[in-house]
C-alpha cells in the first residue's frame, strides 16, 4: 500500500498543535510544526517561504492551517509540491478580512505601532468567539495564549495588517470549512465549502469531529 502524503497543518496565531489533538489522533498523516522564528519586520511572504524551506517534505503534500495559519498555509503553497490547501476557520485573500482589519491596513504606520496589549485582546476575541468557553477546551487555549511568544504575536499583527495576498497559487485546490458563529472572521466575508452550524473561530476543537471528517474527505484517494 503507497504512503499517505502528510498532511501539514499550521495552527493559529498564539496556538500550537493542541488546536488539532483530535484531528491527529483520527488523521495519523497530520503533522503541525512548531512556529519558527520571524525576522524583523518579516513579510508573511517572506515568513512563509523560509516556513517551507524548514518543513519541506520532499514530496506531494497537504497543506492548510487554522486562522492565521491558513494564511501562512496559503503563502507556502508555492514552495512545496502541493495536493491541496485546507483551510480551517480562515480566508482565501485578505479582501475576506473583517471591516475592522480592513480599516486598520488603511491606516498609515499602524503595523509599526501594534502595542502587544493589542496582540492580546486579537487573541482574547478568538476566545470569546469559540463557542467553547464552558468547556475543557477553553483551559487549553488559554494555556496556549499564555505560553505564546509576545514578539511572535506582535509580528503576526504586523504581518497580518501587510499581508497582501497569495500569488500564483490558482492552480492549487483550495478546500475551506467555516464557522456558522465565527466573530473573528465571519463567514459572510468568505465562501466556504462547509459551514459548521453553532462553531465559531475554534472550530476544530469545539467541533472535532465535523473537521475531521472535512480533512478525511479532501486528503482520501
Amino acid at each position: 500500500m503507497d504512503k499517505k502524503p502528510p498532511i501539514i497543518m499550521l495552527s493559529g496565531m498564539g496556538a500550537d498543535a493542541r488546536v488539532f489533538a483530535k484531528q491527529i489522533e483520527a488523521i495519523p498523516q497530520i503533522v503541525v510544526p512548531a512556529w519558527i522564528d520571524p525576522l524583523p519586520k518579516e513579510s508573511l511572504s517572506s515568513y512563509a517561504e523560509r516556513f517551507a524551506s524548514k518543513i519541506n517534505p520532499s514530496q506531494p503534500c497537504f497543506i492548510g492551517g487554522a486562522s492565521f495559519g491558513g494564511f501562512v498555509a496559503l503563502e507556502m503553497i508555492r514552495h512545496l509540491d502541493v495536493k491541496a490547501c485546507l483551510l480551517v476557520g480562515s480566508v482565501r485573500t485578505p479582501d475576506e478580512l473583517p471591516k475592522t482589519i480592513k480599516a486598520l491596513r488603511k491606516l498609515p504606520g499602524v503595523a509599526d505601532a501594534i502595542p502587544f496589549e493589542v496582540a492580546t485582546l486579537l487573541s482574547k476575541i478568538v476566545l470569546v468567539s469559540t463557542s467553547i468557553s464552558s468547556s475543557p477546551h477553553w483551559s487549553d487555549l488559554v494555556s496556549q495564549l499564555s505560553e505564546s511568544d509576545a514578539a511572535f504575536l506582535r509580528w503576526a499583527c504586523r504581518a497580518t495588517l501587510e499581508w497582501r495576498g497569495a500569488s500564483g497559487i490558482s492552480n492549487t485546490p483550495i478546500y475551506q470549512i467555516h464557522g456558522a458563529n465565527d466573530f473573528v472572521l465571519p463567514v459572510k466575508n468568505t465562501t466556504p465549502d462547509v459551514i459548521v452550524a453553532g462553531a465559531g473561530h475554534a472550530l476544530s476543537m469545539s467541533h472535532p469531529d465535523a473537521v475531521t471528517e472535512f480533512l478525511k474527505a479532501r486528503t482520501d484517494g
